[in-house]
């Protein structure tokens, strides 16, 4: 099995929490009050988004859609 490292970045928002989001995949982005709370959310928000992906569940729109499927080997 390959290790994979994700980074994840956290920053304070406009309400004064704080936002984490993973450096690699900017889709998943979480905030909470704490930096601590930040890094068990980030990881819930990176399960949900692994398990939609995992599941096939894809995002609608109210606008007509294209998609294609991309297949990437890591090295």
């Amino acid at each position: 099995m390959e290790v994979v490292e994700l980074h994840v970045v956290y920053e304070p928002d406009e309400e004064g929490w704080v936002r984490a989001t993973i450096e690699e995949i900017p889709s998943v982005i979480t905030c909470a009050p704490t930096r601590g709370e930040a890094g068990v959310a980030i990881r819930d928000a990176l399960n949900e988004w692994l398990a939609a992906l995992a599941s096939g569940t894809t995002a609608t729109s109210g606008q007509e859609l294209a998609r294609e499927t991309l297949t990437l080997s890591v090295a």
